[in-house]
């Protein structure tokens, strides 16, 4: 029965091979299908002639709640709506409505994917100032398949206000991994952060990014909300414009615009492909349209400095019609090599060689993009031209352009490089100080603040300050520092006509040495400190809990606190030296161990990285007291006191029955009422058997029926009936709800398969190996320890 009644007219959606073909292979997630849905309307604002400037032009969207009965998706806009006619065409499968030049949504081909993977039952409702009615159309997937016929239904709905204009797009019947991954709260505050940062452009208005000049970046000021909570663009932390530093004599500000006019092409109104304008065609090369008109194609944005060195944090955002397609991206930072194809790392190198600033935001609206829209088409002549323009033909390094008969680097990339490639604290290079050495972390907590709207820290003053105060602790004073702000009235400093930025500053007068000649091309010239780089190996490092705690050993060995940190960062010693672990005495009695866990000893030979603290820790020891006993004897001392490192049956068993109750536990907090039972009846015949006797077992009082009803009965599960849970509702339990391993967004049902099977596959592990009594051998042994230590790893923690 259709929820809009008899219909009183149909419409043909019939879908183009295209689009089936799509539906199967693209995997979107649930952010991206709302991203079609929301290009659509940012569309229409886009090309809306004669907006009304006092009606603000919004999106809104409604997911569903966790106590949501019936789950569904719906996108609310105040557009200009759509009439019969173009409502026919915008829905029917495939459809380009001639505006793939220009826009963002392809309405036909990307709306279809993106309703299709988030249901089975659409509902689409538009209206135009002025009409009578709404047009109401609902396309049911499944009763199309089954009649063999693409005819949607159509109802007019009369309209209350006749002013009302806009479009609303409801799905209904949620995909099951869809409904289960939107239900959740912290998926809707994910959802809106990656919108914030996709739309940041679209939705920040003039005047909103601190330090940018407004011609620059500003948006277009339109709101979004999800679930009636604005999403925020994340905002560009970057320098002031009018900060600059000083090169060879040549004023480099902090912030570089542009706007370069490329020469005018055809294009293709309907595919979006681009001809050269000199042509003489009267039809598209790739769809054969007729519709070709001579549109210009710009390469406009900026390039500039962040305030804070980040590992990930920094790149290029590249954006098309104002959505961004590519963030932090930093392909332009290497160098290919024309004849070889080799790419050249060129930034960031300085150190802390994986940490960079660079930053800028590059509007491409001529290059084509894919259809998920997350990168651009590289092997295009479009894009091609982008990076020539963007970073030139040669190295940006100037010693290795001159070794390979290049010239000196002018593109904007270049000169912001030339400028700020390196990371030295003070106004030379703009980084912030404490007179003794850079202060990269405070700097990028100060970013934090920035990004969460810190009033002290929206404008840069907070890192300038720091900056002048490191060289003035010094002894370099300010008088002869960069770093200072230009004139604020002033036109922003450019490349030349040529490139659309304004005239340079002189280079250096006639005679003047350059400092290609006094000096080296700019090398990593800042030590890392050993603070610094222990620092690095924590960051995103994973302690070893069952090597944590007190050691005591006698004579002068003393006590140790030991904290065991398995880290992602190579090691290297105090020579230099590759290592796959390292030691260092902390304050007080405290000793820090850091294994390498990537390290060709592990990942090769199988080598146990605890097996390594462990040397590292009776090595550390035996420093303090030469004469004492040998290393290996420490060795043994020290591994007795971890009772998690025994390898004998009961230690496991007693490990095992921790890491099940910690996981039962943590399933259970994701029952709900009106799924427990479901869970229970999914379970094998044998696990529940096992449960029920578990649990008569262990509390003689207990009422079973309530138990199934409210989820208890997971506290009594075994290893394999933990495993048979986990395959009746994977949705609940991974993602991060207890399990890390993701499955929500996978779309291939082997590959979701193969994603369970990986979390399930240890507990029948663990589950053999409770349930045979018999004397094991040790490598039955070690398989357990092992299989504790998979779990371990993918076993979200709380906070």
């Amino acid at each position: 029965m259709s929820v809009l009644g008899e219909p009183v007219e149909q419409i043909d959606l019939t879908p183009s091979p295209q689009l089936l073909e799509a539906l199967g292979d693209i995997p979107y997630k649930p952010w991206q299908c709302l991203a079609e849905l929301i290009d659509n309307s940012f569309d229409d604002f886009l090309s809306d002639p004669d907006p009304d400037p006092k009606e603000a032009r919004s999106v809104s969207i409604t997911l569903p709640k966790a106590t949501s009965v019936d789950p569904q998706v719906t996108v609310i806009d105040n557009g200009r709506g759509m009439g019969l006619e173009m409502l026919q065409s915008a829905l029917r499968a495939g459809y380009s409505g001639k505006r793939r030049y220009g826009s963002l949504g392809l309405f036909g081909m990307g709306f279809n994917i993106a309703t299709a993977r988030l249901g089975n039952l659409t509902e689409v409702r538009t209206t135009r100032a002025g009409d009578e009615s709404w047009l109401v159309v609902e396309i049911d997937l499944r009763r199309l398949a089954r009649n063999d016929s693409y005819a949607a239904p159509l109802r007019r709905e009369p309209k209350k206000d006749p002013t009302a204009h806009g479009t609303e797009v409801t799905v209904r019947r949620l995909r099951d991994d869809i409904a289960e991954e939107l239900r959740r709260p912290q998926r809707h505050a994910a959802i809106r952060r990656e919108l914030g940062r996709v739309y940041s452009y679209l939705l920040r208005a003039e005047g909103s990014v601190p330090g940018l000049p407004n011609g620059a970046a500003a948006g277009r000021g339109f709101q979004l909300k999800v679930n009636d909570k604005s999403v925020s663009p994340r905002l560009p932390c970057v320098w002031d414009h009018t900060r600059s530093v000083t090169r060879e004599g040549r004023e480099i500000p902090a912030v570089l615009t542009l706007d370069t006019e490329l020469t005018p092409a055809l294009a293709c109104m309907d595919c979006g492909h681009w001809h050269r304008a000199d042509l003489n065609l009267d039809r598209c090369a790739e769809c054969e349209s007729e519709d070709l008109q001579v549109r210009e194609r710009r390469i406009h944005g900026w390039i500039g400095v962040q305030r804070y060195l980040d590992e990930t944090d920094f790149g290029i955002d590249f954006l098309r019609n104002g959505r961004k397609i590519r963030l932090n991206d930093r392909s332009l930072f290497s160098w290919e090599h024309p004849e070889t194809g080799a790419l050249v790392p060129e930034y960031p190198v300085d150190i802390p060689a994986t940490q960079g600033r660079i930053v800028g935001e590059i509007h491409l609206d001529h290059v084509p993009v894919g259809y998920q829209k997350l990168d651009f088409n590289r092997e295009s002549r479009e894009w091609r031209t982008a990076v020539a323009q963007l970073r030139g033909d040669g190295p940006m390094r100037a010693r290795k352009a001159k070794d390979l008969g290049y010239g000196e680097n002018q593109s904007p990339l270049g000169l912001i490089f030339k400028g700020y490639q390196e990371n030295r604290p003070g106004a030379r290079c703009l980084i912030p100080g404490n007179g003794d050495k850079a202060i990269h972390d405070s700097a990028r907590t100060w970013g934090k603040n920035f990004h969460t709207g810190m009033a002290e820290y929206i404008s840069d003053e907070v890192w300038f300050r720091h900056v002048v105060a490191h060289d003035e602790e010094h002894g370099n004073g300010t008088g002869k520092a960069s770093g200072r702000r230009r004139p604020a009235s002033g036109p922003p400093t450019s490349l030349g006509a040529r490139l659309g930025l304004g005239p340079l500053p002189s280079t250096a007068p006639t005679g003047a040495k350059k400092d290609d000649e006094a000096q080296p091309d700019p090398d990593p010239v800042e030590t890392e400190t050993e603070e610094q780089r222990f620092d690095r190996y924590r960051r995103g490092a994973r302690k070893l809990l069952d090597l944590a705690g007190e050691v005591s050993l006698p004579g002068r060995l003393g006590r140790r606190q030991v904290t065991v940190y398995e880290t992602a960062h190579p090691l290297r010693d105090d020579r230099d030296r590759d290592a796959p672990s390292l030691a260092r005495l902390g304050a007080g009695n405290s000793l820090e161990v850091y294994v390498y866990g990537d390290h060709a000893v592990f990942r090769q030979f199988g080598r146990d990285p605890r097996d390594y603290a462990l040397m590292e820790i009776a090595q550390t020891l035996q420093a303090t007291e030469p004469d004492g006993p040998k290393a290996t004897t420490i060795a043994a001392d020290v591994t007795q006191q971890f009772p998690g490192q025994r390898v004998t049956d009961s230690a496991l068993r007693d490990r095992i029955e921790t890491l099940l109750d910690h996981v039962r536990r943590r399933m259970r907090l994701q029952a709900r009422t009106d799924e427990s039972v479901g869970w229970w009846t999914a379970l094998p015949d044998s696990c529940q058997l096992q449960a029920e006797r578990a649990a008569g077992r262990a509390d003689s009082a207990l009422d079973w029926r309530e138990a199934i009803k409210t989820g208890k009965f997971v506290d009594h599960l075994d290893a394999s009936g933990v495993a048979a849970l986990i395959r009746a509702a994977p949705g609940r339990f991974l993602d991060g709800s207890v399990f890390s391993t993701t499955w929500a967004s996978w779309s291939d049902a082997d590959t979701k398969e193969r994603q369970v099977a990986q979390v399930t596959r240890p507990f029948e592990i663990l589950h053999e190996f409770m349930v045979e009594q018999g004397r094991k051998s040790r490598l039955e042994l070690s398989l357990a320890r092992i299989t504790l230590d998979m779990l371990d790893v993918i076993i979200t923690r709380l906070e």
